[in-house]
């Protein structure tokens, strides 16, 4: 058809349906799509399904430990005089007792899991006064091989609160953990709390 013949044409077209065309808006895909009762049924699926995923990731990192190195502490139950071990947490307050060493001295213990499989248990003596003796022995507890040990021993010019800094480095992996503790006092009973901790590559020669 000539483009005359279509000009002549158009003027016997309806102002009514000339109006409709320049008006029509061609329907997206999507929503053509999702207009569907079952396409909607399937977007809603799909879109439970990813915040029910991204929930239970974070349910399942939150029932491991956040904590690379974890540390134990121990203590007298008040009730029958057993020992209670409890691993430290970030923020919450677990009971610490006083143990006496093989030498008579009085101090908090703690450990952590012995990464060198080939060396036997150590125990380390963490104070701020002057204590050189040697101590193989807490009185009450039990050396297990696969536990590193440190003993805190306080001062005679220390008060309460005490803050303990322990430091663990991990062979295997090549790492130092630096962690700071406090113990506080609440009527007759000690609680200590992990206030902070650190980990650095550790440098190997």
């Amino acid at each position: 058809m000539r483009i005359p013949r279509i000009v002549e044409a158009m003027q016997y077209l309806d102002d009514e349906l000339i109006s409709e065309a320049i008006a029509f808006r061609r329907v997206s895909l999507h929503t053509r799509i999702f207009c569907k009762p079952f396409m909607k049924a399937c977007a809603c699926f799909l879109v439970i399904a990813i915040v029910l995923g991204i929930g239970l990731s974070h349910i399942d990192s939150g029932d491991e430990t956040t904590l690379p190195f974890v540390l134990t502490a121990y203590a007298i139950s008040p009730d029958n005089a057993d020992i209670v071990t409890t691993k430290l947490e970030q923020g919450v307050s677990v009971p610490v007792s006083y143990f006496e060493t093989n030498s008579g001295i009085l101090g908090f213990v703690f450990s952590c899991e012995n990464t060198a499989k080939d060396t036997p248990a150590s125990i380390s003596v963490i104070t701020h006064g002057n204590f050189n003796e040697y101590v193989d022995e807490i009185v009450g507890i039990a050396i297990d091989p696969s536990q590193n040990y440190y003993i805190f021993i306080p001062s005679e010019t220390e008060v309460i609160p005490y803050t303990v800094f322990i430091s663990s480095t991990d062979m295997e992996e090549e790492l130092v953990y630096e962690l700071t503790l406090q113990i506080t006092q609440k009527d007759n009973e000690y609680y200590a709390e992990l206030i902070s901790e650190t980990t650095h590559n550790a440098v190997m020669k």
